[in-house]
């Protein structure tokens, strides 16, 4: 759904995706990239345009662009919103040559702080497809908690049909998994 929520961090920028953000999306992409996904790769622009705009007017759900010293490096989504309850963090994304940086860990901390200290949410949850081995590791390397595999669960982007692995961090974890992110983004 529309809305107009920004947080900053040492040149990091979440803003909310706009259809404007479809090609830079497009341009940072790949098949390979785009496996853990559940829907299919958008293969051109007017496909992609369509994804984004779906995305920005899901209901419940606060798309953000993820922004580098200015530039466009990713997309991330707050989705199935009950404030006050819960609220889960996906459809990440980032441009290849900021795996391994700074990027994940303090976009998470922004939307876990926005999330547990604006929206009073007492679970924040976040999850992958099970073979995605990598993304598996950068969610347990941010603090959250691996609850386990959900099977069958979900369609993925190839049409099998996937087992999903779900994390959380609770309310009452979140001032630890909060100094951790302090320290990753310090050290």
């Amino acid at each position: 759904m529309l809305h107009d929520i920004t947080m900053s961090l040492n040149g990091l920028v979440l803003r909310p995706l706009t259809q404007a953000d479809a090609p830079s999306l497009r341009s940072l992409v790949d098949e390979a990239m785009w496996s853990g996904m559940s829907t299919p790769l958008p293969t051109d622009d007017d496909a992609m345009a369509t994804h984004v705009r779906n995305l920005v007017e899901q209901p419940g759900a606060l798309a953000f662009a993820v922004n580098l010293d200015g530039r466009f490096v990713g997309r991330t989504t707050f989705y199935d919103l009950v404030p006050g309850v819960r609220v889960e963090i996906g459809n990440t994304i980032y441009a290849r040559d900021v795996w391994g940086t700074r990027v994940n860990p303090a976009t998470k901390l922004l939307l876990f702080s926005h999330a547990f200290d604006e929206l009073g949410v007492t679970r924040v949850a976040l999850r992958c497809d099970h073979r995605n081995s990598r993304s598996h590791r950068a969610i347990a390397g941010l603090g959250a908690r691996f609850e386990g595999t959900l099977r069958s669960f979900r369609r993925a982007a190839d049409g099998s049909v996937a087992d999903v692995d779900y994390f959380s961090v609770l309310h009452e974890e979140w001032p630890d998994v909060r100094v951790g992110l302090h320290r990753r983004l310090s050290g």
